[in-house]
């Protein structure tokens, strides 16, 4: 499955006949010369789902590496579906290097696709503790949850009450009616009623608590962890580790451009802390939920358009709260990305009178950005530029 470069050694051989002028034609004939052969170039095929992962890869294997990513220019990983060719022609590779935490809803099925085939199989984002949607999800869904909760909790404070006021008044009325004969009788009854009820109501708080923690389960994890730059570090780890393994004789060249990878990612991170450090605001508004790992690292605040997945879109209710929040805070921008959808973000903008930014979620490239040749550092560096701007 390892390809050979198309770098095949060539031998030129050149002559030339000089004449003389006058008397006599004499022939000087130049000793053929003959071009070093080329060294042949062993090199990985990988395939890749989001462009951090074909960047890390590139810039670690250099020369050594032929990186694809399946997800094509302009996509979205969260809903890209890869063909039955593609699928084959990831199979012929050498690597296939995922994301995980379920960003890519087509890894499962190609994964079985690859077993079986000799592909080295990478989960890049190994190692990594992924926060919960919920922690990364912003002020106004965390509202709507306490709204929920203190609404639920004052109707089943009122239905324990009048469940209470009811069973002793009650009970009240069974102790006047019966005599002391019948009270022994009476007290077991209700022992028995309040021990089955207990075990109905308990298995019915079991049945709500699963089926409340199997709804969260399907949104605890928030995937975007390639927008951190420190947490970036251990997935070009994971790439450097993969392609030592594939080719152990270029590990002093693997690990040699990952530490520039690391060096230049530590750089960036100094950057963004300089200028939070530097902003008036703390609060953003932008077109999805995607950078919760900001908030973790540098405790900037989101407020999401659509949530965490662009599909997510906001109900009507939840559109005029984002607007709200939106005025509230005097954001005057609003941040669309390269490779989301705009008429939801169009609405809030129209609304609350902000102006267009646009922030590079890094997922995926669109044409423009591989006509600049931008790389992970460039659109970093243009983000942390645009955020200054929306946090004036």
């Amino acid at each position: 499955m390892k390809k050979l470069s198309s770098l095949f050694a060539t031998v030129l051989i050149a002559s030339s006949f000089l004449a003389a002028c006058g008397g006599g034609n004499e022939q000087a004939e130049e000793q053929p010369t003959t071009e070093e052969p080329i060294e042949e170039i062993e090199t990985l095929e990988l395939f890749t789902t989001i462009f951090p992962l074909e960047d890390f890869a590139t810039k670690i294997g250099g020369e050594f590496v032929n990186v694809t990513n399946i997800v094509p220019v302009g996509a979205d990983a969260h809903t890209f579906e890869p063909t039955a060719r593609e699928m084959i022609t990831v199979a012929e590779g050498d690597a296939f290097i995922y994301n995980g935490a379920g960003l890519e809803g087509f890894v499962d099925a190609l994964i079985e696709t690859l077993e079986g085939e000799g592909v080295s199989i990478v989960k890049a984002s190994e190692g990594i503790d992924f926060i919960d949607y919920d922690h990364a999800h912003d002020d106004h869904a965390h509202e709507e949850d306490e709204e929920h909760d203190h609404a639920h909790d004052d109707h089943a404070h009122e239905e324990d009450e009048e469940h209470d006021h009811a069973h002793d008044d009650h009970a009240h009325e069974e102790d006047e009616e019966h005599d002391h004969a019948h009270d022994d009788h009476a007290h077991e009854e209700d022992e028995e009623h309040d021990h089955a009820h207990d075990d109905h109501a308990h298995e019915e708080e079991e049945e709500h608590d699963h089926a409340h923690d199997d709804h969260h389960h399907d949104h605890d994890e928030d995937p975007h962890v390639w927008l951190d730059p420190i947490l970036s570090i251990t997935l070009a780890e994971n790439i450097k580790n993969t392609l030592v393994e594939l080719m152990p004789e270029q590990e002093e060249v693997f690990t040699a451009n990952f530490e520039e990878v690391k060096s230049e990612l530590e750089e960036i991170d100094a950057e963004f802390q300089s200028m939070i450090e530097a902003a008036n605001k703390d609060t953003f508004l932008v077109s999805h939920a995607g950078y919760g790992y900001w908030e973790e690292r540098y405790g900037v605040q989101q407020i999401g358009i659509a949530g965490i997945s662009p599909t997510n879109e906001p109900s009507q209710r939840q559109l005029q709260d984002i607007i709200e929040l939106a005025n509230e805070y005097g954001l005057q921008y609003v941040l669309f990305e390269q490779n989301i959808p705009t008429k939801v973000a169009e609405v809030v903008k129209d609304e609350v009178g902000a102006e267009a930014l646009y922030l590079h979620n890094l997922e995926a490239l669109v044409e423009e950005d591989v006509q600049n040749d931008e790389d992970y550092f460039s659109l970093m560096r243009r983000n942390i530029e645009v955020l200054e701007t929306a946090l004036q």
